[in-house]
C-alpha cells in the first residue's frame, strides 16, 4: 500500500508541477506588470485639467480609437472596456480580442499611445482560460486538489519511515 501511495504521489507531483510552473511563472509576470512596459503599456500623461467638465466624452475617446483603423477595434462591440484615469487624464480603450490598448488624452481626444496588452494574455494563461473555459472551470480546482493530495501524501511519505523505524527499534530492545 505504501509503495502505491508513493507512486501516486510521484505522478500527481509531475502533473501538479506542470500546473505550478505555469501558475507561478505567469503569477510573477502579473505581479511585475506595472513596472514592465512589454507586459502592460505604461500609462501616458494627458493634458492636465482642473475640472472634469472639460474632459472629452467616452464616445469621443472611443471614436479616436476607432479612427486608427485597427482590425480589433472597429466598433463598440470590439471594446472590452474603457477606463478613465483622472490622475493622468487618460482614457484607456481596451479591445476584446487582439490584446490592444489605445490611450487617449482626456482633454484633447488625441491618441497618445497604441500598444499590446500582454497582461491579458498572461492572465488567461494564469487562470487556464486561454486553453478552454472547461480548463478554467475544472482545471484549477483539480490542480488545487492535486496540491492538497501532494501535501498530505508528502507528509505521510516523510513520517511513515520514521514511525516504522521507531516501532522496529522498540521491538528489538529486550
Amino acid at each position: 500500500m505504501y509503495h502505491r501511495f508513493r507512486s501516486l504521489h510521484r505522478w500527481f507531483g509531475v502533473l501538479a508541477a506542470l500546473a505550478l510552473l505555469l501558475i507561478s511563472g505567469t503569477g510573477f509576470l502579473l505581479a511585475t506588470k506595472k513596472s514592465v512596459d512589454w507586459i502592460r503599456p505604461l500609462e501616458r500623461k494627458g493634458t492636465p485639467v482642473d475640472t472634469l467638465a472639460v474632459v472629452v466624452s467616452v464616445h469621443d475617446a472611443a471614436e479616436a480609437a476607432f479612427a486608427l483603423g485597427l482590425p480589433m477595434l472597429k466598433d463598440v462591440k470590439d471594446i472590452d472596456r474603457i477606463d478613465y484615469r483622472p490622475k493622468s487624464n487618460v482614457f484607456k480603450v481596451v479591445s476584446k480580442t487582439g490584446y490592444k490598448e489605445v490611450q487617449v488624452d482626456g482633454a484633447t481626444g488625441k491618441v497618445l499611445n497604441v500598444a499590446d496588452r500582454n497582461d491579458q494574455f498572461i492572465e488567461q494563461l494564469h487562470d487556464f482560460s486561454w486553453f478552454h473555459d472547461y480548463a478554467h472551470q475544472y482545471g484549477l480546482p483539480v490542480a488545487a486538489l492535486a496540491l492538497l493530495f501532494l501535501a498530505g501524501s508528502g507528509i505521510g511519505i516523510f513520517f511513515v519511515p520514521i514511525i516504522r523505524r521507531r516501532k522496529f527499534q522498540k521491538t528489538r530492545k529486550p
